[in-house]
């Protein structure tokens, strides 16, 4: 049976509960309408889809499933083991103050956690994807199974997960599908979030350079991560040769990074599978060369003052190739005025710039031209020039 109902609102009052039996879709012919529950309502085993947003602030009890083309927002009580199915084409927020047992993610459109969301039972990762905003937090339950997970769809930001065993992320940055499976997880009563991040430094292994921007980073929470093998996709595209691949981690960029030993390439899949425990919490997957020729120095090229992450507040030099002497950094707004100069090496490795422009203020964000002139070790002169961008 299927019904279509033009305005559920008038049957909303406050002492009524409504019990819906069937297959019901909800179409709303203006954008902004949607669905506002201020009372009790109960979906028994069956669909309904609302081309809107649905809003509740009473009792909503869901054995079926519920699939909302705009924002989801839960701030009454919500009861069930039923779906909740975000499908919109354009970005959707979902705001959900209690636990949600199933959450489907459909449509291109981006959705945006707005607090904490806590899944019990399943992750379904199908087209569009997952933003967890700082300060923000997506978490699943010891049991909760995630499905899917692709370049199509995946998470962007923190994921939150608790116990041992197998632990799949299926996350992503800025258009780079780049999950990490931890294949047995070991520990007591562990919560911890994963999340792949961009703008690594580069790092020496072992007199080895290691050169990639993405790497991911465990942060725990309570408990106890006893370590687990892990097990990483790659794009081949990304690496000129993946023999040379190289997996490695560390504690923070401050520390040395030991490169992980006894690690499995599977060219079939595309992955980068470990055989024993990885306990650090950055994982960094590269490619290497001992070619000192091949080796460069980096430079982020975008900061975020207001960043959770300090790392990602300013932007520095890393590598060892660059002379001390005659080095020079300048800044330049979109009209070609200096806005930032410094001349010392070492404290662009070490401080490096926060944004702030000569008279100490911050500069707006956006896009803004940058030229470096050094000298390498051999005394060879460089010059590189590009674009930084302040991100707010």
């Amino acid at each position: 049976m299927k019904k279509k109902l033009r305005n559920l609102s008038s049957l909303m009052s406050p002492h009524r509960f409504l019990l819906f039996m069937g297959v019901l879709t909800i179409h709303y012919s203006s954008w902004g309408q949607g669905l506002y529950n201020q009372s009790n309502l109960y979906i028994n085993e069956v669909n309904i889809y609302v081309d809107g947003e649905i809003d509740n602030s009473g009792l909503l009890i869901n054995d079926g499933l519920i699939g909302v083309s705009q924002d989801w927002t839960n701030q009454g009580l919500y009861r069930g083991k039923g779906a909740l199915e975000v499908y919109g084409n354009t970005p959707q927020r979902i705001t959900h103050n209690d636990k949600l047992q199933k959450l489907l993610v459909k449509g291109w459109g981006t959705k945006f956690i707005r607090g904490s969301l806590n899944i019990t039972d399943e992750l379904h990762l199908i087209q569009g994807n997952l933003e967890v905003p700082e300060k923000n937090e997506l978490s699943l339950n010891e049991k909760a199974i995630v499905h899917g997970g692709s370049k199509e769809s995946y998470v962007e930001g923190a994921m939150t997960v608790e116990g041992t065993g197998y632990k799949f992320f299926p996350l992503g940055k800025n258009g780079i599908y780049a999950p990490i499976e931890f294949l047995d997880v070991k520990g007591t009563t562990a919560k911890y979030s994963v999340e792949v991040l961009e703008n690594a430094p580069v790092i020496t292994v072992e007199n080895t350079i290691v050169k990639n921007g993405l790497y991911w980073q465990r942060k725990d929470i309570v408990g106890h991560f006893g370590g687990s093998a892990v097990a990483l996709e790659f794009d081949p595209s990304h690496f000129i040769d993946i023999n040379k691949m190289i997996l490695v981690a560390g504690s923070d960029w401050n520390t040395p990074f030991l490169a992980i030993e006894d690690v499995e390439l599977s060219q079939e899949k595309d992955q980068l599978r470990t055989r024993n425990l990885v306990t650090a919490p950055i994982i960094m997957l590269g490619e290497s060369s001992e070619d000192w020729a091949e080796a460069d120095f980096y430079f982020s090229n975008a900061l975020s003052p207001k960043a959770s992450n300090v790392e990602n507040q300013k932007a520095k030099i890393f590598g060892d190739r660059l002379d001390d002497e005659n080095f020079q950094f300048e800044v330049f707004n979109r009209w070609g005025s200096l806005v930032y100069e410094n001349n010392s090496l070492e404290n662009m490795k070490t401080s490096g710039w926060d944004g702030r422009g000569l008279n100490g203020d911050h500069l707006i964000s956006g896009p803004y031209p940058y030229r470096l002139i050094a000298y390498d070790k051999t005394g060879k002169r460089l010059e590189k020039k590009g674009v930084i961008s302040i991100l707010y």
